[in-house]
């Protein structure tokens, strides 16, 4: 049988601990119907993992049997992240694609005492006309009750923003396979 005081220590040691991460970390699943349209994709899931000075994005699109993982580590320590990239998935129909030297610059940064994330990425995106300098602010804020995400996204090439609002699920209720069928 444990002692009450050993008991209440890591009871007080376990909430100071949880009380200390970021309420941004976690599993979240876009809510479409209160959201930018994701242009060709049906489903985005947004995995968010903090580590010390690492906040990583792990972004899952699907469309049918069609997925794309998207991972940003981005070290707030850093002035800039330099993120090789694969594919752009953001507005495929629109024939943009990631261009340059195939990598974006990332810097990252936390306002309003940790409940708002700024990311600020410059890319270069290739469309018909030639190669496009893109810069990108996002702001991650999460609600009050810490179950609801808004993502709202400007860009340098848009004059309307993009919102995404994600809601908080568990780990067992993420997409396996990524499918949105």
């Amino acid at each position: 049988m444990m002692p009450r005081s050993l008991f209440c220590c890591i009871l007080f040691v376990g909430g100071w601990v949880m009380a200390g991460a970021s309420p941004l970390a976690g599993h979240w699943r876009l809510l479409p119907e209160r959201s930018t349209d994701l242009s060709g994709w049906k489903a985005l899931d947004l995995d968010i993992k903090i580590e010390g000075d690492v906040v990583t994005l792990q972004r899952n699109f699907a469309a049918g049997r069609r997925t794309f993982e998207d991972v940003t580590p981005i070290d707030l320590a850093k002035a800039d992240n330099v993120i090789p990239v694969s594919m752009w998935p953001d507005n495929r129909h629109i024939g943009a694609y990631i261009g340059g030297d195939k990598t974006k610059n990332v810097h990252g940064q936390w306002l309003d005492g940790g409940r708002v994330f700024r990311l600020n990425t410059d890319l270069v995106l290739a469309t018909q006309q030639g190669d496009r300098r893109v810069n990108i602010l996002d702001n991650f804020t999460i609600s009050t009750n810490g179950q609801q995400l808004t993502l709202i996204e400007l860009r340098s090439t848009r004059t309307r923003p993009v919102v995404y609002v994600f809601e908080r699920v568990s780990k067992d209720a993420q997409r396996k396979t990524g499918n949105a069928e």
